[in-house]
């Protein structure tokens, strides 16, 4: 089905290649996983599937790939595109259309299908997708999440013998990437079609994967069935920068400490399975209560927020919420109940229907955003939104000379040194990879030093090292006084660094409180490690235990 050879693949300028002496080769009906640091070269192998490396992309390319008996470098992607569905990581990229029932039926038009083929398509996968609700909406009303799945919906409805897709979960929350990869499942088991699946968060998917490839400086390392990846590899995949569940690392970090435990867990069931006899005749203490300051000055008021796109059908509904100086929060919740439109209310981009905000006690409707923006920094949700200069350097360089800054190029240096974009300092931001443009808007951002800081899901598109990275540099700026919020669906992440998590429900705060009282024993919104201790609440097991750090705490009593 694909057969890849000798693929060497050089950017245009780029004088490192992204794909280094790629050999491989992929059959009929196969799940193949594909994960790696961010610039290891997984975006790019999967563009070489359809053709868009090298008919639209360009560079130096070597080697052969063939794809059902076609060589994808004489071969356009239009000629592919009936046996290869590809899903791009940021989804406005493929989105060409209004509506969402347009964006479906654009590519059958291309195709020129029978009209009656095309409903019979259309009806189809908006049920396999789930986004029958959705049909007549446009585009442009859609959160990230369901831009997501409609651009999955766009390539599934043209019947591809192949199917990659670039981190399709990574706008979703827990519900909508089960659903996606559930779907996913499905079209490979039961109508046999290939899946290709580049993705950095293992344990939502690691378990559907019939074969695990992992990338580093555009090579493979590491080539195999999950189970023994990452049995057998996981030192050199762990150095990599991948992102290892947090099951599996809990049954390696045990094995160090001389437990005898066969084999790793690829799910909640069979963790509990193989950890069961370790807890059994033990006794435990509960972990320490998140450390969350009491008496800290609100920075961000909310009172009675309303707020409607297109009234009167509310996006925000009666929104009271007090974030203090120092807290570290995490805003939760379904793909579109309200979590970006509740902060960009915190810098001005939205202005209440009702209701007020006030920062640093300033009434945002009395305020202007430039003077917000001095006292709170954005990053969005997608990337893009901040990118405009010519380099990666003058991007860091205009928010600095914006709010007056001095010494700027040693700022500029410092920050793309802090983020690993030193290499990047020269080339055009909207070029690089979705992992490295985060990476960019994280430091024009960071740069300001703001008091607050909302961060709209800044660990999309990012390996395990930078993610971590990320998150010491937040502590240590929220250790400073600063404020931090992040809109995420990353559970395990505010399982490990967030103090207080706020979770929405329709525009509606659900639950606020310590991130114990939260995320322990939810049925979505809970980390992998708390699922699996929910099974053992007979044998004494705390039930709030929520990352392998804890685990491992307890047992050292």
């Amino acid at each position: 089905m694909i057969r890849i050879e000798k693929l060497i693949f050089f950017y245009a300028d780029d004088r490192k290649p992204a794909l280094n002496g790629i050999d491989l080769e992929i059959e009929d009906g196969e799940f193949v996983l594909i994960t790696g640091s961010s610039g290891s070269g997984k975006s790019s192998l999967a563009r070489c599937l359809n053709g868009l490396i090298p008919h639209f992309y360009g560079g130096r390319l070597g080697g052969r790939v063939e794809v059902s008996g076609m060589d994808v470098s004489t071969h356009a992607p239009n000629k592919m595109a009936t046996c290869v569905g590809m899903v791009f990581q940021d989804p406005e990229n493929q989105l060409v259309t209004a509506d969402v029932e347009r964006e479906i039926a654009f590519g059958m038009e291309n195709l020129s299908l029978p009209r009656h083929e095309m409903a019979k398509r259309l009806e189809e996968v908006l049920d396999t997708v789930g986004i029958a609700a959705l049909r007549k909406r446009q585009l442009h009303e859609l959160s990230g999440g369901e831009k997501q799945k409609v651009a999955i919906a766009s390539v599934l409805v043209l019947k591809p013998e192949i199917l990659v897709l670039d981190e399709p979960t990574s706008e979703l929350d827990p519900q909508g990437a089960e659903d996606v990869l559930s779907t996913v499942q499905r079209l490979n088991d039961e109508l046999g079609i290939t899946v290709i699946l580049v993705e950095h968060r293992l344990e939502r998917v690691v378990h559907l994967a019939d074969r695990l490839i992992v990338m580093e400086q555009g090579q493979i390392i590491a080539d195999g069935t999950p189970e023994r990846v990452m049995e057998k590899q996981y030192v050199s995949i762990c150095r990599a920068g991948v992102g290892i569940p947090p099951l599996i690392r809990l049954v390696h970090e045990l094995k160090e400490r001389g437990m005898e435990i066969k084999g790793v867990p690829l799910t909640v069931k069979e963790g509990r399975q193989l950890l069961k006899g370790i807890f059994e005749d033990s006794t435990y203490s509960p972990p320490p209560a998140a450390d969350r300051p009491e008496s800290a000055s609100p920075v961000i008021e909310t009172e009675n927020l309303w707020y409607a796109y297109n009234p009167p059908y509310a996006a925000l509904k009666g929104v009271d919420l007090s974030i203090g100086r120092g807290e570290f929060v995490a805003i939760m919740g379904r793909n579109a109940a309200g979590k970006s439109t509740l902060v960009k209310h915190f810098i001005g981009l939205l202005r209440p229907s009702r209701g007020k905000v006030r920062v640093n006690g300033l009434d945002t409707m009395q305020t202007s955003v430039a003077s917000l923006a001095r006292h709170v920094g954005y990053v969005f949700q997608n990337p893009n939104d901040h990118l405009f200069a010519e380099t990666v350097e003058e991007e860091v360089a205009t928010a600095l000379k914006g709010l007056g800054f001095s010494d700027v190029e040693g700022r500029v240096r410092e920050w793309l040194d802090r983020f690993d974009l030193l290499s990047y300092a020269k080339q055009y931001p909207r070029f690089l990879s979705g992992g490295e443009k985060q990476r960019v808007a994280l430091a024009t951002v960071l740069s300001v030093q703001p008091q607050v800081l909302i961060l709209d899901e800044p660990t999309r598109g990012m390996d395990q090292k930078l993610k971590d990275y990320l998150m010491r540099l937040l502590c240590d700026y929220q250790s400073k006084g600063n404020t931090v919020i992040i809109v995420t669906h990353d559970v395990e992440m505010v399982a490990e660094y967030a103090q207080r998590v706020i979770l929405l429900g329709e525009g509606k705060v659900i639950v606020d409180g310590d991130k114990r009282q939260v995320l322990s024993q939810a049925l979505l919104f809970s980390p992998q490690i708390n699922r699996v201790f929910q099974g053992f609440a007979r044998l004494g097991v705390p039930q709030d235990i929520l990352t392998t750090g804890e685990v491992l705490q307890l047992l050292q009593h």
